[in-house]
C-alpha cells in the first residue's frame, strides 16, 4: 500500500539558492540586513522562487533597488529582524493555541467522547490532531501553522495519505513554509465547469524544495490554510488566488523601526560626536604648530581605551598640550521612541493586535481585560472559525470548532450571556403565563423547534390539561376518615 497521495521525488544535485545582500542605505532593515547574506556589492538580481526566477535589482543610475514586503523572503527577513512584528505575531499565535479542539452538534453542543470515538470519520480526525505528525504535538503544530498564515498570508499543509482512501484516513499532516513550496498553475481550470469535472483550482500542482531534493505534490494533497482575505497582486509572484499577507503594505513603519533601533545602538555603542581634541595653543607660544600624524594616531589609539563599557578607562591623561571642544547634540530631537512607538501601533492595527497589550506596565487592568477579549473576539475566533471550516471541507465533516469558552478572560461574558438568558425566559414565561404568547412562540423566542400541537396552545389551555396546578380551582373537600366508638359494657 502507498503511503502517500501524489508525491514524485524529483532530485536535481546541483541545485543552489542564491543568497542576496545589498548595501546598508539600500536595505529595508538597515545594517543588520547588509551583514545576513554577504555577497559581491555588484550583485544585481534577487531570487524570487525555487525555479532559478530572479529580479533585476538596478534601476535608475544603477542604483540598487530593495525588494518591498510583497516577497515571500522579505517577509520572512521582516519576522527575524524587526522584534515587534515578531512579538505581534508570536502573541496571536500563543493566544490561539489555548483553543481546545471540540466538535459539536447542529446545535452547537459538545459532543461527548464517546460519540465522538463511536463515528468512525470523527474518531479518525481526532486521533489525528491529537497527533499530527512524529514529530510535533497538536499545541506545535497549531502554533507553526498561525506563525506561517500570519507571515506569509497562507500556511500549505502536506496531507499524508494511503491511496485511493477518504481524507479521513490521512495519517501525518506537515505545516510547509511558501518558501520552500511552489504552486503550479492549473491550465483546464474553469470556474464555470460542472462540479463533476473537478476543475475549480487554479492549482495544479506543488513542488517542495527541500535539503536539496524535490518533490512534486499533487494539489489534492495540499490543504491551503488562509489567514489573508484578498489575493495578492504583486508581480513578484503569480498569486493563484493565495490570498497576500498582512506584512505587505509594512514596508515603512518596519523599515522606521529598524532604522530607530539601529540609531539608538549607535549613539549608546559610538556616544557620537562628543567633541573635538584640537592643539592647545598656549599664550607665550610665537605660533599655532600643527599635530605631528603620529601625534594624532598615538591620541586615537589611547582614546580608544576609554569610554563607558565595564573594561574601559573613564578619564583621559594626556602627555601632548590638548584642548577639549565640547558638542552639544539634543538626542531626543530624533525621536527614536516615538517612531518606534508609531511603528508598532501601524503593525497592531494591521494584524489586529491590540496595542494596549503592546504597552507593557503603563496599560491597566481594566484596559488589558478589555483588549484581551477585544483580541479573542475580533481576531482569534473568527480566524479560528475560518481555518477549522478549511478543514471540515478538506475531511467532509462537520462541528469541527477550536472551544475557547474556558478562558478566564471570556468567563465575564459567558455569565453575562447566561444572566441575559434567565431574563429572557423570565420574561416569555409570564408572557405565557398571561396568556399574550403560545407555547409555540414561547419556543420560537427561545431558539426552539416548534412541537407538533403547540400552534396554538396557550396557557389555559395548559391548565385545562393539567388542573393540579391551577391555584385557583376549586376541589371537592375530602371526607373525614371516623374511627369506630366502642361501647363499654355495663
Amino acid at each position: 500500500m502507498e503511503r502517500s497521495r501524489g508525491l514524485k521525488r524529483r532530485s536535481e544535485p546541483g541545485d543552489t539558492v542564491h543568497q542576496v545582500s545589498i548595501s546598508a542605505q539600500n536595505n529595508l532593515f538597515g545594517s543588520i540586513g547588509e551583514g545576513r547574506w554577504p555577497m559581491s556589492p555588484n550583485a544585481d538580481f534577487m531570487p524570487i522562487d525555487n525555479e532559478g526566477g530572479v529580479m533585476r535589482m538596478r534601476g535608475d543610475g544603477h542604483q540598487p533597488k530593495w525588494l518591498g514586503l510583497d516577497s515571500l523572503l522579505m517577509q520572512s527577513w521582516a519576522y527575524d529582524f524587526c522584534s515587534p512584528l515578531a512579538s505581534v505575531i508570536d502573541r496571536v499565535a500563543e493566544a490561539d493555541t489555548n483553543g481546545r479542539i471540540e466538535f459539536v452538534d447542529e446545535n452547537g453542543a459538545t459532543l461527548k467522547r464517546e460519540t465522538v470515538n463511536k463515528t468512525p470519520k470523527l474518531g479518525r480526525v481526532k486521533r489525528l490532531f491529537k497527533r499530527p505528525n512524529p514529530l510535533q504535538t497538536w499545541h506545535e503544530f497549531n502554533n507553526e501553522q498561525v506563525v506561517i498564515c500570519k507571515k506569509h498570508g497562507y500556511c500549505p499543509v502536506f496531507m499524508v495519505r494511503p491511496k485511493g482512501m477518504d481524507a479521513t484516513h490521512t495519517m501525518w499532516m506537515f505545516n510547509i513554509s511558501p518558501l520552500w513550496i511552489t504552486p503550479h498553475q492549473n491550465t483546464d481550470f474553469d470556474i464555470l465547469a460542472p462540479e463533476s469535472e473537478n476543475k475549480f483550482n487554479p492549482i495544479k500542482n506543488w513542488t517542495l524544495s527541500i535539503y536539496g531534493q524535490r518533490f512534486d505534490i499533487d494539489a489534492e494533497d495540499i490543504l491551503v490554510i488562509k489567514d489573508g482575505l484578498t489575493a495578492s497582486t504583486s508581480g513578484v509572484r503569480q498569486n493563484f488566488g493565495l490570498p497576500k499577507s498582512k506584512i505587505e503594505g509594512l514596508d515603512y513603519f518596519i523599515s522606521n523601526i529598524c532604522a530607530a533601533m539601529e540609531a539608538d545602538n549607535v549613539l549608546l555603542k559610538k556616544k557620537g560626536p562628543l567633541g573635538v581634541f584640537s592643539y592647545d595653543q598656549k599664550p607665550d607660544m610665537a605660533g599655532l604648530t600643527p599635530m605631528h600624524e603620529e601625534e594624532k594616531d598615538d591620541l586615537q589609539q589611547a582614546l580608544n581605551r576609554y569610554g563607558l563599557s565595564w573594561g574601559q578607562l573613564q578619564y583621559v591623561i594626556s602627555k601632548t598640550p590638548v584642548k577639549w571642544n565640547p558638542m552639544s547634540f539634543n538626542v531626543e530631537e530624533l525621536k527614536t521612541k516615538e517612531t518606534i512607538r508609531m511603528g508598532i501601533d501601524g503593525i497592531c492595527d494591521r494584524f489586529g493586535y491590540p496595542a494596549e497589550l503592546m504597552s507593557g506596565k503603563n496599560a491597566t487592568y481594566e484596559n488589558r481585560s478589555s483588549a484581551e477579549k477585544f483580541l479573542y473576539q475580533n481576531n482569534i475566533i473568527p480566524f479560528s472559525l475560518r481555518r477549522m471550516a478549511q478543514y471540515e471541507n478538506y475531511f467532509e465533516i462537520e462541528g469541527l470548532v477550536l472551544d475557547y469558552d474556558h478562558l478566564p478572560v471570556l468567563q465575564e461574558d459567558t455569565l453575562h450571556a447566561g444572566q441575559a438568558a434567565e431574563s429572557l425566559s423570565n420574561s416569555l414565561v409570564a408572557d405565557w403565563e398571561t396568556g399574550m404568547i403560545s407555547m409555540a412562540e414561547y419556543r420560537t423566542a427561545k431558539g426552539l423547534d416548534v412541537l407538533p400541537g403547540q400552534e396554538n396552545y396557550f396557557y389555559k389551555d395548559y391548565i385545562k390539561d393539567n388542573p393540579t396546578l391551577n391555584k385557583n380551582a376549586k376541589t371537592e373537600p375530602k371526607p373525614k376518615k371516623v374511627k369506630p366508638s366502642v361501647s363499654k359494657a355495663a
